[in-house]
Formats: structure tokens, sequence, C-alpha cells
């Protein structure tokens, strides 16, 4: 299977990991790290994991001044980074978001022609002032509401539960909370190869949970995530 990375900018965090001082203007960090998407080759479509950022996140205002959560990072990008700019978005059948935070759901806009494809938990998450308060922008979706799916399909590994996006087992659908309650990663293999493409699960490979990382070793599957710069 065929899964090519895409990178829609970068984002510089703050020097300081934890801790009050983060919050304070200035102090961000020497090194970036890139926003990466994902592109599956899927016999019966292309399916994209995750949308990037927009470029308008790099302009003033575009995040609310009241909400220091959203300003713990600086995204470094141009209009020709953004995915839409990238691929022909025409060409795309699934967009899975791993859950909405902006930096992987800023670039949806041009793939209003494809089924765009959220956990229910992550969507519901989201809406209204206590969407806002947790730090998502639904304000600015710009398309019609996605497929809000329920993860109850067979567990797979160490996962409760499982979605087929394509009804074949090869694209499925696994639930991660953590980084979000509704966050999902995607197991997408065939016959020759197989990925775990896993968003926000962890930022570098080193980072995974151990459960994770032994049932990606045992089925030989490579770890493709959103903001590790080796893929």
């Amino acid at each position: 299977m065929l899964v090519e990375r895409f990178s829609t900018g970068r984002v510089r965090p703050k020097q300081a990991a934890r801790g009050a001082r983060r919050y304070l203007p200035g102090a961000w960090s020497s090194a970036t790290l890139p926003v990466n998407v994902f592109l599956v080759h899927h016999p019966d479509g292309l399916c994209l994991f995750d949308a990037g950022q927009t470029a308008d996140a790099a302009r003033p205002g575009y995040f609310p001044r009241w909400h220091p959560f959203l300003r713990l990072a600086r995204f470094e990008l141009q209009q020709e980074d953004e995915i839409g700019a990238q691929i022909d978005p025409a060409t795309v059948r699934w967009v899975v978001l791993s859950h909405l935070h902006t930096d992987h759901v800023g670039g949806i806009g041009p793939f209003a022609g494809a089924e765009v494809i959220v956990s229910r938990v992550e969507w519901e998450r989201a809406q209204g002032v206590r969407g806002r308060l947790r730090g998502y922008l639904l304000q600015q979706w710009p398309l019609p509401e996605p497929v809000q799916v329920d993860l109850v399909g067979p567990p797979v590994g160490p996962f409760a539960g499982s979605f087929d996006v394509a009804g074949d087992g090869r694209l499925v659908l696994v639930p991660t909370p953590g980084h979000t309650p509704g966050h999902v990663a995607l197991i997408a293999r065939d016959e020759e190869s197989g990925f775990f493409v896993g968003g926000d699960v962890a930022e570098s490979r080193d980072d995974l949970p151990a459960e994770i990382a032994d049932f990606c070793e045992q089925e030989r599957l490579t770890v493709l995530l959103a903001h590790d710069g080796d893929g």
C-alpha cells in the first residue's frame, strides 16, 4: 500500500513544555515541528488522513486573543503549503480527521467533494461555547457537517473498537483517546505493507504508548505521526 506524506508548514512551540511561563508573550522555541498529513492510496480511491493547517493561522487575528491555549504554538506556512494546493482535492474520496484541533482541520475547505469522517465523540465535544473553551475553532468550519462515526466494530489488538472506512479491512479506524477523548488513528494495510497513521497519539515514535508500540511491531506496521520529522 502506498502512503504519501505531505507537510503543511511548521509549528513552533514555546520553550517551556509546562508551567505558567508558556502563557507569557515570547519565549518561543528555536526548533519547529512539521504539520504532516498522509495520503493513502486505496483501490477504491484516495484517503487523506488529516487536512493540516491553513495559511490563515499564520496571520494576526486568526486565533482568539482571549484564549491562552491557542497562543501556545506559532504556525509558519503560506498558501502553497496548504494540502489543497499540493494535491487535487477532487481526487480524494475520503478525508479522515484524527481530531478537530486547528492544525488537523485547518485545510479542510477545498475537500467539499470528499466524504469527511470524524468520530462522533470528537464532533460533539467541539460544539458550542464548551467547544471553544476546549480550544476548538468550529466557528470557522467551512463545510457541511462531516460523517460522524461510532467505533463499535470488532476490537483490533489493544484497541477497544473499530470502524471500517472502505468495508474491506484496508482502512480501519481505531480509538486512541488521550490527546482528545475522540481522537482516532488509522490502520492502513494490504497484503504487502501496513501503516499505523497516528495523528497526535504521540509526538514521536519513541513516545508511543507501550501497548501501541508493541502492536505495531508485532503487526509490522510503519508508524506515521503528525509532528514527527522522521515520517
